[in-house]
C-alpha cells in the first residue's frame, strides 16, 4: 500500500495541550517517517500527527494489517528517533519496562523520574506486558534503557484465552480500564521485517540508550506523537 495518500496535506498549528490523540506513534527516522498501528488508521478520511504545538497532516507509506502495523509519512524533524534492539531473544524473565501513550505522557508531571511502569512477560510467545496502559496507547513503544522492545497493539481481557481483546485506540474504545492488564505488543523482530521489506530507514543497536536509573519516561516524550483520525 506503498504512497496511498490520507485527506488534506495541508500543515496547521494548534494547542496540542488541547488534543486528545487516539492512539500514538513513533519516530522511526530524521525523515520524519512514523510508526503506528494500523487498526487506528484505517478508517480515517485523513490521519493527523501531533507533536509538541504542531499538528500536520500524514501520508500512509505502509501498512501490515497481520501485524497491525503502519508507517505515516511526515514533515516533521525529529529531535531522536528510535533504536530498536538487535538482539529479539524473548528473556528468560520478566523485564522492567516502559509503555505509556502519548496523552498521558505529555501531561506527565513526574516524567523525569520515571524509569519503568510496566513489566515484560515471558511466559507468552508474544511479548507481552503487565501494564497499566488506557485507549491511546495503541502505537506505544515499549522501551528498555531507551531501546525500543515492540510496540503495543491491544490489552488482552482476563483469560485473554477465551474473552478476547480490546485495541487500545480511542477509535477503537469499548471499555475503561483500570489497573494493571495483559497487553500485546509486536516484537521488533516482526517490526524489523516489515520495515525492510517495505524499503523504510530505522535504526538498531544493542548499546543501551539510557543508564539504568535515567528515565524513559523522559525519552518517550521526545520520540512519541499523537495519531488523530480525521
Amino acid at each position: 500500500m506503498a504512497g496511498s495518500a490520507q485527506g488534506d496535506k495541508s500543515n496547521y498549528h494548534a494547542k496540542s495541550s488541547t488534543l486528545d490523540a487516539h492512539a500514538t506513534g513513533v519516530f522511526l527516522n530524521g525523515q520524519g517517517d512514523v510508526m503506528t498501528v494500523h487498526h487506528a488508521i484505517q478508517h480515517c478520511g485523513a490521519v493527523y500527527v501531533v507533536k509538541d504545538n504542531k499538528v500536520v497532516a500524514g501520508t500512509v507509506h505502509a501498512v501490515s494489517p497481520e501485524h497491525d502495523l503502519a508507517v505515516l509519512r511526515t514533515p516533521l524533524k525529529p529531535y531522536l528517533n528510535a533504536v530498536f534492539v538487535i538482539d529479539t531473544e524473548v528473556p528468560g524473565k520478566s523485564q522492567a519496562v516502559f509503555a505509556e501513550g502519548y496523552n498521558v505522557v505529555q501531561r506527565m508531571p513526574n516524567r523525569a523520574s520515571i524509569v519503568f511502569n510496566a513489566m515484560s512477560d515471558p511466559d507468552n510467545n508474544e511479548l507481552s506486558l503487565l501494564s497499566p496502559v488506557q485507549p491511546g496507547s495503541s502505537g506505544t513503544p515499549v522501551l528498555s534503557e531507551g531501546l525500543v522492545l515492540g510496540m503495543v497493539v491491544e490489552r488482552v481481557a482476563p483469560g485473554f484465552r477465551s474473552s478476547g481483546t480490546t485495541t487500545l485506540s480511542q477509535v477503537g474504545r469499548s471499555v475503561d480500564i483500570k489497573g494493571q492488564s495483559r497487553v500485546k505488543a509486536v516484537s521488533t523482530e516482526r517490526i524489523k521485517k516489515f520495515l525492510l521489506d517495505n524499503d523504510i530507514v530505522f535504526s538498531e543497536s544493542n548499546a543501551p540508550q539510557l543508564g539504568r536509573l535515567q528515565a524513559q519516561a523522559s525519552r518517550a516524550a521526545t520520540l512519541t506523537v499523537g495519531i488523530i483520525c480525521g
